[in-house]
């Protein structure tokens, strides 16, 4: 039987934030453990009072600048290891985006960016949003100017609810 706690944290590992390009396959996973101990206390929240764990699934964890630059990615980007990867994008089945960013604010310590594919997070500090959303064209809206202190009271606004 396989053992069915990750190789990086309890539910994570490593092959879910390898850098998808070739050049990357025999490199070392580095992922903040700051990091893996905030995803990990998302799951306990996403998990508490269901029967079944409901799967989250890396999208994008560590990236080489080489990759990052090739999907368009910042070049400062919290994905890039240095040392350590700080940051991914994540979806949960049967889950909002929205939603999954909430429970990122309950935990606390973590930039969040709203999309229709997903989240990303990371922990870097905010400078100056501590929340984006990505609009239908794939843009950012910061929210360095409208709500820093609520991802609620900024999603309403910029959604215009």
């Amino acid at each position: 039987m396989n053992n069915p706690l990750g190789d990086l944290s309890t539910h994570f590992w490593s092959s879910e934030f390898r850098c998808p390009c070739k050049k990357c396959i025999r490199i070392k996973v580095r992922v903040s453990p700051i990091f893996l101990h905030k995803l990990e206390m998302m799951i306990l929240i996403i998990d508490k009072g269901l029967v079944k764990h409901r799967p989250v699934f890396v999208l994008s964890g560590n990236r080489c600048e080489e990759e990052n630059k090739r999907i368009g990615g910042f070049p400062t980007s919290p994905h890039v290891p240095k040392p350590e990867g700080e940051g991914a994008d994540l979806r949960v089945k049967g889950m909002s985006s929205i939603k999954l960013g909430l429970i990122a604010e309950k935990v606390g310590g973590l930039r969040i960016g709203i999309a229709r594919w997903g989240v990303h997070l990371d922990i870097r500090p905010p400078s100056p949003s501590k929340f984006w959303y990505y609009d239908r064209r794939n843009v950012p809206i910061y929210s360095a100017k409208i709500n820093n202190k609520s991802l609620a009271e900024f999603y309403e606004k910029v959604k215009g609810r």
